[in-house]
């Protein structure tokens, strides 16, 4: 499961807190000429699992034109502190190219009872150029190695599920779902088949999210890095995502989660979604979300 869960906050939980080493710090947004239009996207979600709260994560996201700047901040609460006191910062950057997302960089920083995790990769045109992940993984007889191929035309965790539409619209079901997203994460490499099952209308009211969103459902594949006598504890049956378009723009985010587990159901909900936009000046500067009030 903790595969799965690094996912975004989506991949929530990287590598040891099964749900919560969801988050991130915020990256600043480069500045640029005077015109494209800034947009900043704001959410916040709960997490719970078989019902019970265990935490939640705030996210921020700025696009300028085709770039974007991304981020997550998570902690876990409620009586889940009692068995694990975890938190986490998670960014990245990049652009879009039609329907592609094509990330400059990633970073990961966790820490659960004193226990630190740390990923920074760099990289370009889909190929990673440059990774540290810590702590190292433990080189077992059952380890499937991680080599060169396996960091070639993948995205990051947190860009996993931004979803760039490649023409103007209400995307279609089938065409918002049905793709898998390869993705490496610093120590594994896992693919994330997607497929479409279902349209519905929500209304999480006062500055939630209402209108319509595509429901995927999820395959977890593991690649490389795993080990193929440790199982993971998810039900492929219960993997689902569901994305809502951000207004007037072509993007789709993740709108729930959930995550199917021995333990009961891992679910990630919006609580909270709001986009404002605001017209970039000539002489702007670098733009830090973690600076925004």
């Amino acid at each position: 499961m903790t595969n799965m869960i690094r996912l975004w906050l989506l991949k929530i939980g990287a590598g040891r807190t099964a749900a919560l080493s969801c988050a991130l710090g915020l990256l600043a947004v480069p500045a640029l000429a005077a015109g494209p239009e800034m947009v900043t996207f704001k959410a916040s979600y709960a997490i719970s699992i078989a019902g019970i709260g265990i935490g939640r994560a705030d996210v921020e996201s700025r696009f300028i034109g085709n770039s974007y700047a991304a981020a997550i901040t998570g902690s876990t609460n409620g009586v889940s502190r009692l068995v694990s006191d975890a938190s986490a910062r998670l960014a990245g950057n990049g652009r879009f190219f039609g329907n592609r997302v094509v990330p400059s960089a990633y970073n990961l920083e966790t820490n659960e009872n004193g226990f630190q995790t740390h990923v920074k990769m760099a990289m370009a045109s889909g190929r990673i150029t440059d990774v540290e992940a810590l702590p190292r993984l433990l080189q077992t007889k059952d380890r499937v190695p991680v080599t060169p191929r396996h960091k070639i035309d993948v995205v990051d965790p947190l860009s996993a599920f931004l979803v760039p539409l490649d023409r103007p619209g209400v995307p279609s079901g089938r065409r918002a779902c049905d793709r898998t997203v390869r993705v490496f994460d610093g120590w594994t490499r896992y693919d994330i088949q997607l497929y479409y099952k279902d349209t519905r209308a929500v209304d999480g009211g006062t500055d939630a999210y209402v209108g319509r969103v595509i429901v995927c459902g999820a395959r977890y594949v593991p690649i490389a890095g795993h080990r193929t006598g440790n199982s993971d504890a998810m039900s492929s049956t219960r993997l689902e995502v569901w994305l809502a378009q951000l207004p007037d723009m072509p993007v789709l985010v993740p709108y729930r989660m959930q995550i199917g587990t021995d333990l009961g159901d891992l679910v990630i909900y919006s609580t909270r979604f709001t986009v404002d936009k605001a017209e970039r000046r000539a002489d702007a500067k670098v733009v830090s979300p973690a600076a925004s009030p």
